[in-house]
This record gives C-alpha cells, structure tokens and sequence, in this order.
C-alpha cells in the first residue's frame, strides 16, 4: 500500500530526538513490507533534513511557533491563532496531498491534530485512516466538552483506533465507546554497544529520560534526590531530556547544594543514550500522569532495574511482572525510599526470571506494525 503517517513529532533530521523517537522503527517495518510510506506534518522552526529514503515529507505552513505544540494555550491570543492556523492549514494542505500520491491508507499520530486532518481528507478523498492514541490527547482534552465532540467523530469513523497503553485503550473504549487495541511505541536500539556496562567503583547511578515537564514530575524526583542526599547517601543522577522546567532544575540543583551529584545533559545523541542506559543501576519515571512511556521499554531492553509511579499502566506493569519498584505519584518521601532500597540492595534482581523476556515481547514495534495492517488485509 501507500501510506500516509499524519503526525505533529516527525523527526526533522537524523539527530531529532525529541520527537517520536519509535516512528523511525514503524516506518522502518513498513518499508520492510513493502509498502511505500509518506509524511504529513506541520513545518518547524530549524533545518529540515531528508534521513529515510524514499520517505516524502510534506512540511505544511501555518502561523508557526518556536514552543512544542502541547505547549500552546488556547486562552493566549497569540497561541490561539497559532492553533487556529495549523487546524486550518493542516485540514486543507492533506486531500491535495493525498490525491497526488495515491495515498490508499492513513495513520494518525494522535487522535488531535493529526486525526482531525485524517477524518477530514477522508470524507473528501475517500481515504480511510486509522488513529494512534496518546495519553496527553485523551487525558488533556479528552474531558473538554468542545473537543470531545470533534474527537469523538474522529474516532468513530476510524477504521481501527489505538492507544499506546493498556490503561489508555480501555479509557478510550469507556470514553468514545469504540474498540480500541493496545499498540506499544517502543524502538530498538542498536545491539553492539549494550554489553558495555561501564560498572566501577562509584556511587550508584540513577537515570531520568524524558522531557522535562511537570507533568513527567521532574520536580518530584528532584525533590526525592535532595532527601536522600540531607540523609548522608552517596548516589549520582542523570537527567536526559529538555523541556520548560529545565531553567528550574538548574536553580534547584544548585540550590540544595546537588551540583557534584547531578548531571543535566540536555538532548543527547542516540549512541550517548545507549552507554547511558548500559552504564546506569536505575532508571526513574516519576511522572505524574503517563500512559506507557518509551524509556520504560527502552529500560526494559537494558535489563535495568526501574522506579516508577502508580499511574496509567507503569504501577501495573511494574508489580505484574516484577521490573519495577511502585511509588504513589507525587510523593517525594516514597520515591526517596525506593531509592534507599535500590542502594541496600533489597530489591528483585534484573531479568531473574522469564517475565522480563515475556514483557520485552509486548514491547515489539514490529507487532504494532502488524496490528495497524491488520485492518487493511481484508482490501488488498
């Protein structure tokens, strides 16, 4: 088939990381089936650089903005007219697109914007699509009685919907009342490197992957961090990722005196994150809302032993399978003595039975990309 990906994170060049990081793998799996892939997504501030091949992009114009589009408010004028125009722009710059690539199938990346382009070229080029649902979609705007309405027909008229967590598909099926199945947004990471664990002599070595958002809780593991510190113990902690808190961050670790045991490296390049992960004891998700996170089953491939929060599906996923340490949200004192038992040693060993390797299966981006296909076979 010729398929048309509609999606707001497409990578701009190879050393994106900030966006989708497993889109790249889906395409990837497509290709690998023969099908021929196309883009549709909104233009970015910055350099565009072709990195697949034989991937057409097509960056559509709008008003633009320098912020990441989950962080537009309605309620600002400006950032108002920036969401008017990319609605605007996006619905009418898809049928066109589709039409002159022969585009015989669509796959929204989430349900707002992206399934709101589909569910209108759809109607107007008789393309079907399918939706991918994120948590922030459906938690964030899922409830507004507005957009409930526009996501509600998106999802009705969607050949298949999916969501990127268990928690998230059944919360989609109660809200919408449409079949919704589970498809994981995991990647691989290159095997070679992943032997080299990098273990010395050293304090023990927590690791945060993830923007730095108060809604990834950034602040609560920072928080966490400073309580183990004022009771005498010795742990360092890298923090990956960029975002709004980031100039917070900085203040706070200087502040409480965190500095020679705190590490904000920013973005940091695909290989970098491999030697980070291979060299870590632990790695932390302390969101405050989350669905299924990639740095959980990127994680998970690195057999590292993680602490996360009792939200979406990590607290269930975590106690079910045993790969985790389960902390309430937004609890700095419980999260610093899960950290306390990482360094006693008081906790299950990585991979110590076949559960790790049964959950790494659900976690395989080529089963999401033939779940998407599923729906399509019955055309060709």
């Amino acid at each position: 088939m010729r398929i048309c990906i509609i999606t707001s994170s497409y990578p701009s060049h190879a050393g994106d990381v900030v966006q989708a990081p497993f889109l790249v793998d889906f395409i990837g799996g497509l290709k690998r089936r023969g099908h021929q892939v196309f883009v549709f997504t909104q233009d970015r501030v910055g350099a565009k650089e072709p990195f697949l091949d034989g991937v057409e992009v097509k960056w559509f114009s709008w008003l633009g903005s320098k912020k990441p589009l989950v962080q537009l408010n309605v309620l600002r004028p400006l950032d108002c007219l920036r969401i008017i125009s990319l609605l605007y722009r996006g619905r009418e710059a898809l049928p066109p697109f589709l039409r002159e690539n022969r585009i015989e199938a669509c796959l929204a990346l989430w349900v707002l914007p992206g399934g709101y382009f589909a569910r209108h070229a759809c109607r107007v080029a008789r393309v079907p699509y399918s939706v991918w649902a994120l948590g922030s979609d459906i938690y964030r705007y899922g409830s507004n009685p507005l957009l409930y309405g526009v996501m509600k027909r998106v999802i009705d008229e969607a050949r298949g919907v999916f969501a990127d967590g268990f928690d998230l598909a059944k919360n989609v099926e109660a809200r919408f009342r449409k079949k919704c199945f589970f498809l994981a947004t995991a990647r691989r990471l290159p095997e070679g490197r992943r032997a080299v664990q990098g273990k010395g002599i050293g304090p023990a070595r927590f690791l945060y992957v993830g923007r730095l958002e108060r809604v990834k809780g950034i602040d609560i593991l920072l928080e966490s961090f400073a309580l183990l510190k004022e009771e005498g113990e010795e742990a360092h902690l890298t923090i990956v990722g960029n975002g709004s808190l980031g100039n917070w961050a900085e203040e706070f670790i200087e502040k409480r005196g965190l500095v020679p045991n705190v590490t904000m490296l920013g973005n940091v390049p695909e290989d970098d994150l491999i030697s980070l992960y291979a060299a870590s004891d632990c790695v932390v998700i302390p969101s405050r809302m989350e669905s299924i996170p990639v740095v959980f089953s990127e994680a998970l491939a690195f057999d590292k032993g993680m602490i996360v929060t009792d939200v979406g599906d990590l607290g269930l996923l975590g106690r079910q399978y045993g790969v985790a340490e389960v902390v309430p949200p937004e609890n700095p004192a419980a999260m610093k003595e899960a950290m306390k038992e990482r360094l006693r040693g008081r906790v299950r060993r990585e991979g110590e039975d076949g559960k790790r390797a049964e959950l790494k299966n659900l976690f395989n981006i080529e089963r999401s990309v033939e779940r998407f296909l599923a729906d399509y076979k019955r055309d060709s």
